[in-house]
């Protein structure tokens, strides 16, 4: 990297800070509710795409996973995302919105009563901080080692150059601030990109020339089929059952997620915000990375990489350590001057955008679960203040378990995505759609989930057998465990049911309480209604993710009928979706 690359990440790193600094005043005009909902204010547009950035975490993951497994890889997270996404913007992006509440945690005291509930929710607090540390942990050293062909660069010095510039927007633009930096940096993620390809296919005998030689090295890397080697039947099958419970996820549905429903406008602009999330995610933003990946099999894909290229970093080597594709396509590559710093930029955007979210999000759990619980009576600004000081303590904390424990980016991946948080899927479809669900089957999925994840992925070794059985073994305790728990432990009381249907309004599993209370008012669309909308979503979600794999290597058919059935089905589903009055705010959420 040259002088002009290094002027152009700090312009573009700067320039982005001082997006979220501009959204100061707001942030500290509403007290905590200015600080981690935006004042209710977030338009659709902005929602999506910020979601969408926050999802994007790292560029260098997605080139990583086509480049070990070439198209297939994609079905590694598209059999999750393309269920859980339109399921969280067609169900749980309108109950969240309802509610009015903070935090995911709040949820609990709503829906449980008496002393257990208050214990419950700071355990669930307490929980969520410590995910959000280990996911911010997991994304630095990504970040560090995307980025290491480039310029080798400590954690220590990730977190002190870029983590700070991230946290002084992020506590002085609270919401808000983070919102819209998100939105700038996921324009210059895609930008970036996009351009990059367009120069690089060039350079490399351009499209037709890439797909012959990946043809000779690796003819399975062009494979479109969502089931092959890398991608087992068994292994496909456990990730889309998870994908349907990924509404309980907090990397997905009930995390960053669920905070930006609740900030939205309201219903409409929370159902929207994530159905155009879901474009960009599945998408807009995979393209050029898809196009890198398969680019990176040709560069790299041998096993001394030394005769080809020269020197080469030390310890290099692609098949051992594949974090390094993206750095490392960048590195080789001829660029205009000044090229490869905006590339890095790109980078830098999407750790700081998902950053930024991380330490937000987790930070509104100390102060609106601990500090307000015991100190009711602050004012609005010293809510602001403290929320600030909070910010900024858990990226200290969470900056030390990075540099200190995190090492294997890939085994760090599969334990917070894959089998940490097993045991809090289950709570998405438990706490809204089954009355008898208790605070106790709440707690024992959030007590036992972390040992028994630590049992089966360290002790028992898991790790290095298929994800299928960890996780599918974990998962199925887990619903067995918290389902035992609930039906031997007594039932919430009727008030306390009452008063959390009426605030969120559950489309399902209610109807007896509605029976035994009259006066309950119904849902405003039937459950056959909800299951044929998340039915079109998967639909067109699935159609658009094979039409975009189809497009890098021209089978028409395949883009002609996944383009028409996501163009199709996606149409009927916003048709259904926004044909009805515009949504306004519950009643009784507004009085809340």
């Amino acid at each position: 990297m040259g002088s002009i690359d290094w002027v152009v990440v700090i312009v573009l790193t700067v320039a982005t800070m001082f997006v979220g600094v501009v959204y100061t005043r707001s942030a500290g005009s509403g007290g905590q509710e200015g600080f981690f909902t935006a004042n209710r204010n977030l338009a659709w547009w902005s929602l999506g795409i910020s979601n969408a950035a926050t999802y994007q975490s790292g560029l260098g993951g997605f080139v990583m996973l086509v480049f070990l497994y070439g198209f297939s890889g994609n079905w590694l997270w598209w059999a999750q995302w393309i269920i859980w996404m339109p399921l969280v913007a067609i169900i749980w992006s309108k109950m969240w919105q309802r509610m009015r509440i903070v935090t995911t945690a709040e949820l609990i005291s709503i829906r449980y009563g008496g002393r257990p509930a208050v214990i419950a929710r700071r355990i669930y607090a307490l929980v969520m901080c410590f995910f959000s540390m280990l996911t911010l942990a997991y994304i630095t050293g990504f970040f560090a080692k995307t980025i290491g062909p480039l310029f080798p660069i400590s954690m220590v010095s990730i977190l002190l150059i870029f983590g700070s510039i991230t946290v002084v927007y992020t506590l002085l633009g609270g919401l808000m601030g983070s919102v819209m930096v998100s939105v700038v940096q996921m324009v210059i993620m895609i930008v970036g990109s996009l351009v990059f390809l367009a120069i690089i296919i060039p350079q490399n005998g351009g499209w037709a020339e890439i797909l012959g030689k990946v043809s000779e090295l690796r003819p399975e890397a062009l494979s479109l089929n969502p089931v092959s080697d890398v991608t087992p039947p068994l292994t496909i099958m456990m990730f889309v059952i998870l994908g349907l419970f990924f509404a309980g996820s907090p990397s997905a549905g009930e995390g960053m997620t669920a905070q930006r429903f609740m900030a939205a406008k309201n219903e409409g602009h929370a159902l929207g915000g994530q159905l155009f999330s879901t474009f960009i995610s599945l998408c807009v933003r995979i393209v050029p990375l898809v196009g890198l990946g398969i680019i990176c099999i040709t560069m790299f894909w041998a096993d001394d990489l030394i005769p080809k290229y020269g020197q080469v970093p030390e310890g290099f080597r692609m098949l051992e350590d594949p974090a390094y594709a993206w750095g490392s396509i960048v590195k080789f590559s001829k660029l205009p001057v000044g090229f490869r710093g905006l590339l890095v930029a790109t980078e830098v955007a999407a750790y700081m955008s998902t950053l930024s979210a991380l330490i937000n999000w987790g930070s509104s759990f100390i102060v609106n679960d601990f500090y307000k619980q015991i100190r009711p009576d602050i004012s609005k600004k010293q809510e602001v203040v403290i929320s600030r000081v909070t910010t900024l303590i858990l990226f200290i904390v969470a900056s030390l378990i990075a540099v200190l424990f995190v090492d294997n980016m890939v085994s760090w991946f599969l334990f917070i995505n894959s089998v940490v948080i097993i045991f809090w899927l289950p709570l998405a479809y438990f706490r809204f759609f089954w009355p008898r669900f208790n605070v106790w089957g709440e707690m024992t999925a959030t007590i036992l989930g972390l040992p028994l994840t630590i049992l089966f992925w360290f002790i028992l070794d898991f790790q290095s057998k298929p994800v299928w059985q960890g996780t599918g073994m974990l998962f199925l305790i887990a619903i067995s465990v918290i389902t035992l728990v609930t039906l031997v432990t007594p039932a919430e009381q009727d008030e306390t049911l009452k008063n959390f249907y009426l605030r969120c309004r559950p489309p399902a599993g209610w109807k007896k309480l509605r029976v035994k209370y009259p006066s309950l008012p119904g849902h405003d669309k039937s459950l056959r209604s909800q299951i044929t909308d998340c039915l079109l979503g998967i639909v067109a979600c699935f159609g658009l993710a094979m039409a975009t794999n189809a497009a890098f290597v021209g089978n028409w058919l395949i883009i002609v009928s996944g383009g028409l059935g996501a163009i199709i089905f996606g149409g009927l589903l916003i048709k259904r979706s926004f044909s009805r009055k515009k949504d306004e705010v519950h009643p009784v959420s507004a009085a809340v």
